[in-house]
């Protein structure tokens, strides 16, 4: 704004506008990082269960295995998001919530489809499961992180 006014020219108000604009863009960004935070930790989270299939189906002794691995991962996420709760509430999008239940459906698919195909185990199926959904996680976590 110049001196003499108490408004600002128009090109003085394009110019704060974008710099408002610019700080709005980077306050977003920096709260991407939880969203992509849930995205590794459903990475990490579903190639465990499909590997904890595999274990359950094939051996019948896996469960408690299964049960505590996804205990302790489920933990370390729930604790990471509830100590950061301001930035993690701003975070989320309607592109989050799209790769969610894209996430989401591909690993309902991978569950139905070993269950039903291969019912005592195929460490080769479940291994490629695993190896997909942590792909599909860590995509969607690059995703978010570049928005």
């Amino acid at each position: 704004m110049n001196e003499h006014s108490s408004t600002p020219t128009a090109s003085e108000a394009r110019e704060l506008l974008a710099r408002a604009e610019g700080i709005g863009t980077s306050a977003t960004s920096a709260a991407g990082w939880p969203t992509a935070m849930v995205f590794n930790s459903l990475a990490i989270l579903g190639s465990m269960l499909m590997i904890g299939f595999q274990i359950v189906a094939h051996t019948g002794y896996g469960a408690q295995l299964l049960a505590m691995s996804f205990g302790a991962w489920a933990a370390i996420t729930a604790t990471s998001w509830s100590l950061l709760q301001r930035t993690t509430k701003s975070g989320f999008s309607k592109r989050f919530l799209t790769s969610l239940a894209a996430y989401m459906v591909l690993y309902v698919a991978a569950i139905i489809v070993g269950v039903t195909a291969f019912p005592n185990g195929n460490l080769a199926y479940y291994l490629s499961a695993a190896i997909i959904l942590a792909a599909a996680g860590l995509a969607a976590a690059v995703r978010e992180l570049k928005a």
